[in-house]
């Protein structure tokens, strides 16, 4: 509670100074009335979502606060009652203000992510576990939410080309298992983040969700075979999966990599597979089974 007075009146606060501005300006009579009428015109006003179109009407509508640095000011206020919103659970609204605020200041990544974010993940889930509505119904409405936060890291990624940060929340979007998962978007973004500077270790995560995908078990191998050149990439993980790839797609005994190449020893290689065997993370564990069972004959 303490926390949300806190926020609303720090918008107060920086409302008024907007005001101020805008009143130096001589634009003061757009607030009041005049905004709301062009929230309307550019669908962000009584709940209806901004399509591109929309984005392109609210642009030009609000142009006057390009002038003078007021199109970064009126952003901040429009991302803090985005968060006031969020605090609320008034979903609508949070779309609303981060539609603002990305089309007042396309220039901020964090904008584009943080959109994403409370729609694709918190309005998501959300509306995921809202009892009042059916489970289909559920379903439904967590999709919608999702592919909105979908939409917002596509649009930050034509803004940003070259940001690997914007890549690398579509990686963790699309690869997040509690919500709607697509290994091949995840594997693709990872791929583009390392591309723009993104730590080598997201290079492991396309190897990861390149695994989950059936058909395409000899690139997630030699994805992964070049990882396991670098020491540091030698995770319990990516030794499992290399052991269940190389016999998925029946690599050739010269090129295998032996359990003493992969785990040390058997004893090792039978602790980590044992683990490994009953993961929750939709990994394949082809040829574990045999293996452990030839280990205790």
């Amino acid at each position: 509670m303490l926390r949300r007075r806190l926020i609303v009146t720090c918008f107060r606060y920086a409302s008024g100074i907007l005001l101020l501005a805008l009143g130096g300006a001589g634009i003061l009579h757009l607030l009041g009335e005049d905004v709301r009428r062009v929230e309307k015109e550019a669908g962000l006003y009584n709940g209806v979502t901004l399509t591109g179109s929309g984005r392109d009407a609210l642009a030009e509508h609000l142009s006057f606060f390009m002038l003078g640095g007021l199109s970064s000011l009126a952003a901040e206020i429009m991302v803090l009652d985005a968060t006031s919103a969020w605090i609320e659970r008034d979903w609508t609204r949070v779309e609303q203000r981060w539609n603002a605020a990305t089309t007042l200041n396309p220039r901020r990544p964090n904008y584009w992510i943080n959109a994403a974010r409370d729609m694709a993940v918190n309005a998501s889930a959300h509306a995921a576990n809202d009892s009042s509505l059916t489970e289909r119904e559920r379903t439904l409405r967590s999709r919608s939410f999702f592919h909105r936060g979908e939409k917002f890291l596509e649009d930050g990624a034509l803004h940003h080309p070259t940001s690997a940060l914007i890549r690398v929340s579509q990686g963790d979007m699309y690869a997040d298992l509690n919500r709607f998962p697509n290994f091949g978007k995840a594997a693709e973004a990872y791929r583009e983040a390392v591309r723009l500077g993104a730590a080598p270790l997201y290079r492991r995560q396309e190897f990861y969700n390149l695994c989950r995908i059936r058909g395409r078990e000899q690139e997630a191998w030699e994805l992964g075979r070049a990882l396991y050149d670098s020491p540091s990439q030698r995770l319990p993980s990516l030794l499992c999966l290399l052991f269940v790839l190389q016999n998925q797609i029946d690599v050739p005994p010269r090129q295998r990599l032996s359990v003493e190449q992969l785990f040390g020893s058997p004893e090792k290689a039978r602790r980590e597979l044992s683990r490994f065997e009953h993961n929750s993370l939709r990994f394949p564990v082809y040829g574990i089974k045999d293996f452990l069972r030839k280990q205790q004959s």
